[in-house]
């Protein structure tokens, strides 16, 4: 059943790329659906084999390397951390490419969509299965070259190449660090493997311990994209919406976490690294949710909203809560989906496929399905009591009173601010879109339509994971009858402890009377006192509203101060050292300067007359041959260069 999980995926996206010519489109999406759906299904047996019955397996498939004392082997582990993250990275797959099966049926390209996002989910479960650092990276990279290929699917529009690019770029910086820090953990342990590193990590230099878990860090925050490495979350948006679903709920986003939880044995003796995991998830999830508020396009609130959940998730690692950690990723990606895939059933109503909120408004009586559905996904969102989010994110919030430093209680308050503004656009946008004035011409709302039974079906199935799942699982992941606190229950970390008994009732529920004041709030706003947020009206708040609205203008801070200045200093690498100094002294120098050897032996042989002379420029020593000849002219070679005289 291990194998079936691990390796169906990858024989689905096999087949319906290679075969995708003769099957025709449809049987080419319904071959790669059925893959994952089998997967998805091998994922439930074993997450009640290991969570109810208390199984692990290890599958040990071959040698991989052996270098004197290090091994690396291709093995899988299938454990509590591994059946937690299989469990919605199928899930989700599965609805999408049940959904895509409705969203993309014009497209002709189908056969390479659905090859790619079934190699999406395929090595998305290498990298939450593999054994190793190294398994780990090799599924790592293939789902950084997969969210390249599906964010710019539609090749054809620049716009999509060139988010693509951006989302390719910032995965790469993160995975130069990621290569390090495995090559940093080769060097110091010995080892890729996480018995072995985890066994033996309590008896590392803090320093050392402290410089891996940095480079795994900022590869996780590109992934899943934290404050600094989040350029690429907007823009990803550029793809099918099937894509962003699962881009942003099941795969690229949770592989960051994934690695950050599964090093939780490294992290815990690296204190630096869980205070920079405190204030960089803090800052992250209060910035997202400022840029939400003031962005339009319905798929980008969705995406920004992603990085303000994925920020939570690294507050609880911060705070060494890393089973809540798990516990808010698989809660996320059931109601991250339903909203994408709600805003996809949208995107498609609307005629002229418009994503800006702005040109909706009334929807409620054509998309009904699509409605509730959002709906409900929006109040998980927010963490509405009840609800899925509720569960596993407000004690995350608790978790930061529970470790008692003074970064815990400021981010306390930021988590709470946040979860102010996760309500603002959550309500913004169900109420522009359902329920505001209609914006939108005549003739779209004369041909909305509610979608296919392909794209409602896997909404309705992922509305109710986004209502029951965070219930029916909670005892499994938080409390002290939880299994996972033997797993992540360290010497240094008894915070559980003072979260579970030490809080005070008003600490618990304030992020809840935030959630409610912020939602009443901004329903009587938009209701009744719609005039007093016309931003334009005032130079303060135009400028406030344009500042956030470009995402705190890191994009210009990206491109004009980072980007433009590294493409320079590589065009001035380029210039003087590798056709430089690396050409003249490389092998081009050293081809040429044979050539002038063996000329000259030839032309000594036959009685010319040779001259030499050494010449030292900038500390490099440049050889140059002439030769003479008793002939009315005189040809010079200098480094492979033929000059008549």
């Amino acid at each position: 059943m291990i194998t079936v999980v691990i390796f169906t995926p990858i024989t689905g996206a096999t087949a319906s790329g290679f075969t995708g010519r003769w099957t025709g489109a449809t049987w080419s999406g319904r071959v790669a659906t059925a893959t994952i759906v089998i997967a998805a299904f091998g994922a439930y047996y074993t997450y009640y084999d290991v969570i109810i019955n208390g199984n692990i397996y290890t599958v040990n498939v071959a040698k991989w390397i052996s270098v004197e004392y290090t091994e690396v082997d291709w093995s899988f582990i299938i454990d509590e951390t591994t059946v937690s993250m299989t469990i919605p990275v199928t899930t989700v797959s599965s609805t999408v490419h049940i959904y895509a099966t409705g969203y993309m049926s014009h497209d002709p390209h189908q056969p390479r969509f659905f090859s790619i996002t079934a190699m999406f989910t395929g090595f998305m479960v290498v990298t939450v299965t593999g054994d190793n650092y190294t398994v780990m990276f090799v599924g790592w990279e293939f789902i950084g070259v997969a969210s390249y290929t599906t964010i710019s699917f539609w090749f054809t529009r620049t716009a999509a190449m060139k988010s693509g690019t951006s989302a390719f770029t910032m995965n790469k910086f993160g995975d130069t660090f990621t290569s390090v820090g495995t090559m940093i953990t080769v060097w110091a342990f010995g080892s890729t493997n996480y018995n072995t590193i985890f066994a033996t990590s309590q008896f590392m230099n803090t320093d050392i311990t402290n410089t891996i878990m940095a480079c795994f860090v900022i590869g996780a925050t590109s992934k899943s994209a934290q404050t600094g490495t989040h350029t690429w979350t907007t823009s990803s948006m550029e793809g099918p919406t099937p894509v962003s679903a699962t881009t942003h709920a099941a795969c690229t986003v949770c592989a960051g976490i994934y690695t950050t939880i599964r090093s939780s044995y490294i992290t815990e003796y690296s204190p630096t690294i869980t205070t920079v995991c405190t204030w960089t998830g803090g800052t992250t999830t209060i910035i997202a949710g400022i840029i939400a508020i003031t962005t339009n396009d319905i798929k980008k609130i969705i995406a920004t909203s992603t990085m303000s959940q994925t920020g939570t998730m690294v507050v609880a690692i911060g705070t060494s809560a890393y089973n809540i950690s798990t516990f808010h990723t698989f809660c996320h990606a059931m109601f991250k989906a339903t909203t994408f895939m709600s805003a996809g059933s949208i995107i498609h109503s609307v005629v002229s496929e418009s994503q800006d909120i702005r040109t909706y408004g009334g929807f409620t009586h054509f998309t009904p399905v699509t409605y509730v559905a959002i709906t409900i996904a929006s109040t998980s969102t927010m963490a509405t009591p009840g609800t899925t989010g509720y569960y596993s994110k407000d004690i995350i919030i608790e978790s930061t009173i529970g470790v008692y430093t003074i970064s815990g209680y400021i981010v306390y308050w930021t988590s709470t601010s946040s979860a102010t503004t996760t309500t603002t656009y959550s309500i913004r946008t169900t109420y522009t879109v359902f329920y505001s004035v209609p914006n939108a011409s005549r003739f779209v709302y004369h041909n909305m339509h509610e979608s296919s039974w392909f794209m409602t079906v896997p909404m309705i199935i992922t509305s109710f994971a986004s209502i029951f799942v965070g219930y029916t699982t909670r005892d499994i992941y938080t409390g002290f009858g939880s299994p996972f606190n033997s797993i992540f229950i360290h010497p240094d970390n008894t915070s559980i402890v003072d979260t579970e008994t030490s809080i005070d009732t008003t600490t618990k529920v304030t992020p809840t009377v935030f959630t409610i004041t912020g939602t009443t709030s901004v329903t009587v706003i938009y209701e009744f006192q719609y005039s007093t947020i016309h931003v334009y009206n005032n130079s303060v708040t135009r400028g406030i509203y344009r500042f956030t609205n470009n995402k705190f203008m890191t994009d210009q801070i990206t491109n004009n101060i980072i980007t433009r200045s590294n493409t320079a200093t590589g065009f001035k690498t380029n210039q003087f050292v590798d056709k430089g100094a690396t050409q003249v002294t490389g092998p081009r120098g050293i081809y040429d300067s044979t050539n002038v050897v063996v000329y000259n032996f030839i032309r000594t042989s036959t009685g010319s007359t040779t001259h030499f002379s050494v010449y030292t420029t900038t500390g490099v020593t440049f050889v140059t041959t002439s030769y003479t000849f008793s002939i009315p002219y005189t040809t010079v070679f200098t480094m492979g260069t033929v000059t008549t005289v």
